[in-house]
């Protein structure tokens, strides 16, 4: 015992502690044990601390340069069990977590979907994006204030997720893994916070308001004024502590990490009458003013609940596509039974039945000849659809007719009803919009701050009054909350009303762009077709086939029953045709054609090359030929039918058009013609790309495109739409996936597009209309802080309704 007295008592005079029982811990403040002689090295001097976990997260703010958390900090640091939490983050570094909600982008980049609570402006993902670009290794960060979300890139070899999260809650957000089926449970419990706050401030106001009714009006005797004044500093203690404290949180964060958000002139303002009434109370000078600091407070906090109800509408909309796809499946086993299992734990090529009237469980190929599917949750369209064998099925579609078999394609995070769902449109950078209203906040609050000390000096010292109000009025009135959220919650209404027409937008940038499109641009085959061959007509040549419909169908039986061992393309225009006939050795030349016996007759399918027979002059442009033994049979014709809303999509697009397609000539202009479009043919990738750019010389052009061949010219484009189709690269590169596998969408976004531009013109134009209004009213102390803070919270509410209009379809 002598020892470890003698052992603290030269520790505190080596590091200048003044002696006393015993010592604080530098980051916690805790007692520091007797028996514990750690410490970390700050402002030039060691300081003790009471364990090794303090020392550790002491020495992590130390090293990361944020030595200003200890001197600004206004609550003391966590202990070790709540800095412990932090190492609860390893537990993502595990892969079957991972799973969940990283994107692996390539062998050395992954992409982590991360929901952030506590942000609710723009600042706030500013101070996120910042924070995480410096850490080496973070390639590309994506905040969304409004969805509260973030997609963060990075590169494994140079750091793990733990890290990320771990320096989010760094500067005081709290992150979790991105989870579609608790994003509603977080805004659940988010609502619930705001309703206690709300709550609490309510009933104390209302106390407040009633006290100070009674010292104003002069109903009450002198003598007891004093004991007023102590009752509502009482009752406006629980609405200082706790209702504001989401307020003053927000402001200090921004201040510990030397930047500045919309909350510090508001917690300036609140916190400095507070502390003025306080101080006349203590003193018994002067007036108090804590039914001000009741209402700011609960004016302030009803706008942001009433924001947060918008936020919600949104996520609502995701998390409900989350709860169309059934949980089970029934999974057809190889000898035929029928078992229930888990819809997510299907893998494609399995079969599962589905029964009439309930949701399909996985996207997957229809098996049965034909059915009626209510796809309305991709397409809007009540009326339920016809599908044919081998046509493409939906996750959460509403089987219409009959019991029906599929095999599977996709399930769980992979079907498409969940790619729509879990997909956040990103805000981009690059969005004029978004260039102004980041730079006007930016500078507001620094010059609000500066026109706030000017106001109060004038006032104060120059024209002999008080100018403590005025700086308030000043500080409450003109905090841009408006001109924040301005942007963001129209561009995320927006994405989301197209989210639930099955269009899925990867940037809103593009979205931006779309009715400024000067011409648009398609591909052809996969996009302006439907990608599939199907049979054109046919054309007999053997006497025997001539005047017999149902000896043509049997043989077009028998090439069916052969072209189904073939991978090729062309072998799923015979699908329709496809019986039991069995057939035998079975050849393929590849790129040519397919031969085979079928009852012992020899067949050959394929080009003019292949089968090697005279081919008359009028029939040279079929595509297929068959011949049984030395006998031409016939020819085959084949075509790639439009899609049936093509043509009037293009009808109704105002804007140029062009088809440009690396299909040969006589392919294109067929196709041009029907649509009545101007082409080009033949063009490879690059090609495309060179014509698009010549293009964008007159201006702004957007692409429409699904194939590998695409990619390119998709990546170039000032705005790019892959269709549902689509190869998975072309997606990527794509600012607009229509997953509802519609053209018709294509004027939806065109109409979208103006709505959104029209409505971020109308919020901007009136926050800052706003705010330069009421500027010189504060200034000048004809606004007084009660309606400086009601204008304050019904403009933003202003812009937050106008924005949600976009929700509607």
């Amino acid at each position: 015992m002598e020892n470890s007295t003698a052992g603290h008592a030269t520790f505190r005079r080596k590091t200048g502690f003044i002696a006393s029982m015993s010592l604080s811990c530098f980051h916690c403040t805790e007692l520091v044990p007797d028996n514990v002689h750690l410490s970390v090295r700050a402002n030039n001097q060691d300081n003790a601390v009471c364990c090794e976990g303090c020392k550790a997260v002491a020495e992590t703010i130390l090293a990361g340069g944020f030595a200003q958390y200890y001197q600004f900090r206004t609550t003391k640091s966590p202990t070790i069990s709540t800095a412990a939490k932090l190492d609860e983050y390893l537990k993502y570094d595990e892969p079957a977590i991972q799973a969940e909600f990283i994107t692996e982008l390539s062998n050395t980049e992954r992409k982590a979907d991360i929901a952030i609570e506590g942000m609710h402006c723009a600042a706030c993902a500013w101070l996120i994006e910042q924070r995480l670009l410096l850490i080496e290794g973070v390639s590309k960060v994506q905040v969304n204030s409004t969805t509260q979300r973030a997609q963060i890139s990075w590169r494994t070899e140079q750091l793990s997720v733990s890290d990320l999260f771990k320096a989010i809650n760094e500067i005081g957000y709290h992150a979790h893994p991105f989870k579609l089926s608790e994003q509603e449970v977080r805004f659940k419990q988010k609502n619930s916070q705001f309703l206690k706050r709300v709550a609490v401030a309510g009933l104390m106001t209302m106390q407040i308001m009633m006290l100070a009714f009674a010292m104003y009006s002069g109903v009450i005797e002198p003598e007891f004024e004093l004991f007023f004044r102590w009752v509502s500093l009482v009752l406006t203690l629980p609405i200082f502590c706790y209702s504001a404290y989401p307020i003053f949180s927000s402001g200090c964060r921004a201040v510990l990490n030397k930047t500045v958000n919309m909350d510090v002139p508001v917690s300036i303002a609140i916190m400095g009458t507070f502390i003025a009434s306080l101080y006349a109370t203590i003193t018994q000078t002067g007036e108090v003013y804590f039914e001000s600091v009741s209402m700011f407070t609960l004016l302030l906090l009803l706008g942001r609940y009433l924001e947060h109800n918008v936020k919600s509408a949104a996520a609502s909309v995701t998390a409900n596509l989350l709860k169309l796809i059934p949980l089970s499946a029934t999974l057809k086993q190889e000898d035929g039974t029928y078992t229930e299992t888990s819809a997510r734990a299907l893998i494609p090529g399995q079969v599962i039945r589905v029964l009439e009237g309930d949701a399909l469980p996985a996207d997957g190929c229809l098996i049965n000849k034909t059915c009626y599917i209510d796809e309305s949750m991709l397409t809007g369209e009540s009326e339920p659809v016809q599908k044919r064998e081998g046509d493409q099925v939906y996750a959460g579609s509403i089987l219409a007719s009959q019991t029906i078999e599929l095999t599977v394609s996709a399930a769980g995070a992979a079907t498409t009803l969940l790619q729509i769902a879990s997909s956040d449109a990103q805000i981009s950078s690059n969005s004029s919009f978004v260039g102004v209203a980041d730079k006007l906040a930016k500078y507001f609050v620094s010059a609000v701050l500066l026109i706030a000390a000017v106001t109060f000096f004038v006032w104060q010292f120059l024209l002999g009054g008080n100018g403590f109000w005025p700086m308030i009025a000043v500080l409450v009135a003109t905090c841009p909350c408006a001109l924040s959220l301005a942007m963001p919650t129209a561009m995320t209404a927006a994405a989301t009303s197209l989210k639930r027409s099955g269009i899925l937008v990867n940037s809103t940038q593009a979205l931006e762009t779309f009715s400024k499109l000067k011409t648009l641009a398609f591909d052809k085959t996969g996009t302006l077709t439907k990608g599939t061959l199907a049979i054109e007509h046919c054309v007999w040549f053997s006497p025997t086939l001539l005047n017999s419909k149902s000896k043509q169908d049997e043989l077009l039986s028998i090439v069916a029953a052969i072209e189904s061992h073939s991978a090729h393309p062309i072998a799923s225009a015979f699908k329709p045709y496809i019986s039991n006939k069995v057939v035998s050795d079975i050849n393929i030349t590849a790129g040519k054609g397919i031969e085979g016996y079928y009852n012992e007759q020899h067949l050959k399918i394929g080009n003019a090359d292949y089968i090697q027979h005279l081919i008359p002059s009028e029939h040279q442009a079929a595509r297929i030929f068959i011949t049984k033994g030395s006998e031409l049979m016939g020819a085959i014709y084949l075509s790639d039918p439009l899609r049936e809303d093509s043509s009037s999509m293009l009808s109704a697009l105002t804007c140029n058009k062009i088809l440009l397609s690396g299909d040969k000539q006589d392919s294109v202009e067929s196709v041009a013609k029907q649509l009545k479009l101007p082409f080009e043919a033949g063009l490879s990738p690059e090609d495309k790309v060179q014509r698009l750019v010549k293009l964008q010389q007159t201006g702004l052009v957007g692409m429409v495109g699904d194939g590998l061949n695409d990619v390119m010219v998709l990546a170039q484009a000032d705005a790019s739409v892959a269709v549902a189709n689509a190869s998975d690269l072309s997606k990527q590169k794509a600012d607009i996936i229509l997953m509802n596998g519609q053209l018709s969408s294509i004027n939806t976004l065109f109409s979208h597009s103006i709505k959104l531009n029209l409505i971020i013109k109308q919020n901007l134009l009136w926050a800052l209309s706003y705010n330069t209004l009421v500027l010189p009213l504060a200034c000048m102390n004809i606004l007084s802080p009660y309606v400086a803070v009601l204008g304050m919270s019904l403009s933003s509410l202003l812009v937050t309704i106008n924005s949600t209009r976009l929700l509607k379809k």
